[in-house]
This record gives C-alpha cells, sequence and structure tokens, in this order.
C-alpha cells in the first residue's frame, strides 16, 4: 500500500504555527480596533468640547452686546427687555460652563476633559473656571443696580467689558488645546497604522516561511501521490476489463462446451441405434443367405427375416438422418459463433436449431421451447451473435429457472416494417427473479441465489444487444411468474449489415 504523506507529527506542527499566526493576526486586528475606537471617541469628546467652547464665545459676545445695549437704554422702557435677555444669557452661559466640568455630562460628550484642558480651567495663571464664575457674577451683580448706581459705580462696567475680552482669548487657547490634541491623535494614528502594517507584513511573511512553504509542499507531493495512483488505477482498470474480456470470452467457449456436451449426448442416440439396427440387419442377411443356399428353403422364415431386414435398414436410415442433422447444426452453429462475416439466415430455423441444440438440456429438465416466427423471415448479419443471445437465455432458464421438472420457454419474433426493428419476446414459466435484485442482473459478476454461475451469463446478452445489434433489453419478472425478456434491435437497411435482400423485397412490398 502506499506510505502515509507525512507524519501525525508534522501535521500538528503545521496546526500550531497556523493557530498561532491566527492568534497573532487577532491580537493586532483587536488592538487596532481598540486603539482606533479609542482615538474616535476622543476626536468625538474634543468636537463636542470645540462646540461647547464656541457656544460659550458666542453667548461671550452675546453678554457684551447686551451689556452695552442695557447701559445705553438706561431710563428707557426697552431697558427691561434687555435686561430679561442678559440675564438668559447669563443663565446660559453658566449652564453650559458647567456641562463642561460636571463628569456624568463630559461623559455624554464623549469622553473626559484632557490634562491640558482641565489645567486651563483650573490651574494658575489661567483659571478659566473661576474667570467664567466671577464674570457671570459681575453680570448679574450689574443687572442688580439702579442706574444711579451704575452711575456710582463705572468702574463696574469698564472691568466687564475687559474681562470679556480675557475670556474670549482664553476660550480660544481652550479650543487651541483641543486642535493640538487632535492633531497628535492624527500623528498617533498615523504611526500605529504603519506598526500595524509592518506587523502584519511580518505575520504573512512567516506564515509563508513557515506555514504556507510546508503546506505547498505537502500538496505538491500529495498531488505527485494522486497522479501516481491514478496512474496505477488506469492500469488496473486496464487490466480488469482485459480480464473481464477474457472472462467473457471464457464464459462464451464454456457456453459452447455444454451445446458439445449436449450434442455427444445426443448424437450417441441415433448413432447406437444405427449401429444396433446395422447389426440385425447383418444378422438378417445372414439368415437370408443361409435359407437361400440351403435344400428346402422355408417361406415364412424368408419372408419374416425380409420383414425384419426392411424394418431395421429404416431404423437405421432414420437414426442417421437425425445423426446427420445434429452434425450439420451443431457445424453451422460452431462456424457462426467463431466467424466475424455476415451471411443470410432464416430466423425461424435458427432458433430452432438452437434450441435443438439444446435438446439435451432441456429434456434433463423436461422443457419444451415453442418458437413463433413468421416463416419467410430472412436476415443478413452474423448469426452467431443470435445464437449466443439464445443460448444464453435458455441455459440461464434451464439452470435457474426451474429447480423443479417440467415446464416451457416460448420464443417469439416480430417485424415492425414502420421503424424497420426486429423484436423478441422470450418467456419462461419458472420460479422468477427476485424484485430486489432485476435491476442488476444485467451487471458483469453479479450473483445471486437464483444466479449462482458465473455472473456473466445475462451481462453477455446485454453486450450483444446493446453493443453488438445497437438495441434494448429488458427484464420484467415476479416471483412464481416466471421472467420475460424483451430485446428489440434496429434493421441497418443502409449499410446491409443485419436485413437481407429478401427482407427488404418484403418490407418494400
Amino acid at each position: 500500500m502506499f506510505k502515509p504523506l507525512s507524519s501525525s507529527s508534522s501535521h500538528k506542527s503545521l496546526t500550531m504555527r497556523y493557530i498561532f499566526a491566527l492568534s497573532l493576526i487577532a491580537i493586532l486586528v483587536t488592538l487596532s480596533t481598540f486603539s482606533f475606537q479609542k482615538i474616535i471617541s476622543d476626536q468625538r469628546y474634543a468636537s463636542n468640547t470645540i462646540s461647547r467652547a464656541g457656544a460659550e464665545r458666542v453667548l461671550l459676545e452675546t453678554i457684551k452686546v447686551y451689556h452695552v445695549a442695557y447701559l445705553a437704554y438706561r431710563g428707557d422702557p426697552r431697558q427691561a427687555v434687555i435686561h430679561k435677555k442678559l440675564s438668559d444669557a447669563a443663565t446660559a452661559l453658566e449652564t453650559n460652563h458647567q456641562a463642561l466640568l460636571d463628569r456624568e455630562e463630559s461623559q455624554n460628550l464623549g469622553g473626559e476633559m484632557i490634562p491640558a484642558v482641565r489645567a486651563l480651567y483650573f490651574d494658575t495663571p489661567v483659571q478659566l473656571n473661576k474667570q467664567i464664575s466671577d464674570y457671570v457674577s459681575l453680570a448679574r451683580r450689574l443687572l442688580s443696580l439702579t442706574d444711579q448706581e451704575l452711575d456710582e459705580q463705572p468702574i463696574l462696567s469698564s472691568s466687564f467689558g475687559d474681562l470679556t475680552e480675557t475670556l474670549l482669548t482664553d476660550m480660544q487657547t481652550v479650543v487651541n488645546a483641543h486642535v493640538t490634541q487632535s492633531e497628535n491623535a492624527l500623528k498617533q494614528m498615523g504611526q500605529l497604522e504603519i506598526l500595524l502594517w509592518i506587523s502584519a507584513m511580518i505575520v504573512l511573511i512567516l506564515e509563508a516561511f513557515f506555514i504556507f512553504r510546508p503546506t505547498m509542499a505537502t500538496i505538491t507531493k500529495q498531488f505527485l501521490l494522486l497522479e501516481n495512483q491514478t496512474t496505477t488505477l488506469q492500469k488496473k482498470v486496464v487490466e480488469l476489463k482485459t480480464t473481464q474480456s477474457e472472462l467473457v470470452k471464457s464464459q462464451k467457449i464454456a457456453s459452447l462446451g455444454r451445446m458439445v456436451s449436449g450434442f455427444s449426448h445426443e448424437l450417441s442416440t441415433p448413432v447406437g441405434i444405427a449401429v444396433s439396427a446395422v447389426s440385425q440387419m447383418k444378422e438378417a442377411a445372414e439368415r437370408l443367405t443361409y435359407e437361400v443356399n440351403s435344400q428346402s428353403i422355408d417361406l415364412e422364415t424368408l419372408k419374416h427375416n425380409t420383414e425384419t431386414l426392411n424394418e431395421t435398414a429404416s431404423l437405421a436410415s432414420n437414426n442417421l438422418a437425425r445423426a446427420g442433422r445434429l452434425v450439420e447444426s451443431f457445424k453451422q452453429s460452431s462456424i457462426d459463433r467463431h466467424s466475424e462475416l455476415s451471411r443470410e439466415f432464416n430466423l425461424k430455423n435458427l432458433t430452432e436449431d438452437t434450441a435443438y441444440n439444446l435438446s439435451h438440456q432441456l429434456k434433463t429438465k423436461s422443457v419444451v421451447v415453442k418458437t413463433n416466427c413468421q416463416d419467410d423471415l430472412v436476415l443478413d448479419g452474423r448469426p452467431g451473435l443470435i445464437e449466443q443471445l439464445i443460448t444464453n437465455l435458455i441455459s440461464n432458464s434451464i439452470a435457474h429457472g426451474y429447480p423443479s421438472i417440467g415446464g416451457q420457454i416460448s420464443i417469439d419474433w416480430t417485424f415492425n416494417p414502420k421503424n424497420k426493428t426486429i423484436a423478441m419476446q422470450y418467456h419462461d414459466d419458472g420460479v422468477g427473479i427476485k424484485a430486489d435484485i432485476i435491476d442488476n442482473i444485467f451487471e458483469p459478476f453479479f450473483t445471486s441465489q437464483r444466479t449462482g454461475g458465473s455472473g456473466l451469463g445475462l451481462y453477455i446478452c446485454h453486450s450483444i444487444v446493446t453493443q453488438d445489434l445497437n438495441g434494448t433489453i429488458t427484464c420484467k419478472s415476479s416471483r412464481g411468474q416466471g421472467v420475460t425478456f424483451l430485446v428489440t434491435f434496429p434493421l441497418e437497411t443502409d449499410q446491409q449489415d443485419i436485413i437481407g435482400p429478401r427482407l427488404a423485397d418484403m418490407v418494400g412490398g
């Protein structure tokens, strides 16, 4: 048998390498995913924070404008409206600022305040948190003063404007810090991408060197081994076909041998009778000679010996004629089976002669063969094919269809002038074929309790019909109801291989 492609340890080693490579790739993908998600989260927070810082700058500008308008419209009824809008703007600034400082609200923005920005809000020298708180308090203090108090404390108004400008500048610093952090994050992302690309290349190189190279070597060995196996199997198939052909030939020879055995047995009977009759004729002739040469001739004795001589001569003549027919039939059958030449033959006579050659086997089982065929159906082709077909079918029936004594086989030939085909219906009234094996009976070497021979008899029938005669053969059977074979094959009128001139005239007429 063939050797294994590689040891189990080699397969285990390749498997472990493959798992290790997959693990590395999984780790790299996981790390890159988490890193990118972290960077994206940070950028989302930076974007939201910048948006809030922008809103605060707008609120600062709004408060500055309303502050100027509030001072300008002192004593005017519209001052009350501006007073309300300035108060609302201060409240909005305070709320927006608290949202940036509150941890829960900060998580809603997508992350936490970065250290650089936190330092701007809480550490010196900027302390943006304190500035905004003081700014909101100053705005509310201004709103709480009367016009007279505002006139008495004009410094509050001037410091309010300066504080607004300072806050705007510091808010821009916050925005710049986020921009710087975003630029650094993008730079880190680019570096991470390069690192992941290099790592992936290294892993792929390692896979190619330690996994795919030995795997391709193994696959190459497998292909080579498969090619060798295919070549070996093809040789085995050729050998099997040759063996099968030889077995088919041997089966045909065995069939002929069985026919020879039956022929010799059949021939021995008429020849034996003829020899015995000739012996009696000799004795009768000697008695006649004695009577003729004697002094007194007994007419009764002479008459009796003359009758005996006539009877034995007739008996010898009939049996010798029967033996001659047997010899002629067997000689023609032997010629047909071993000759590839075509000749004209009467289909009915050929069928009857083939059955006659098997008469010894038929007598053993007391089976009668009845042939139904028109007398003038003459074909031109190889009669040995038809003889072999009929011989195998009859032998199969005798051997396996009749476990008990007595039965009848009918062979019916019909010619269809419309589609120029010949059909044979072969039927025996034996025990039939089991339903579970009937689909396999034409397979080579198929054997069963019913078909306990070589398994080639019906296969040869199938080969003759389908390959040599270019026809079809089917079988129908049920247990206890016998078996029926239906054979149909075309008449090749163009090539004149099967149909003869006499049949062609009949078809034309």
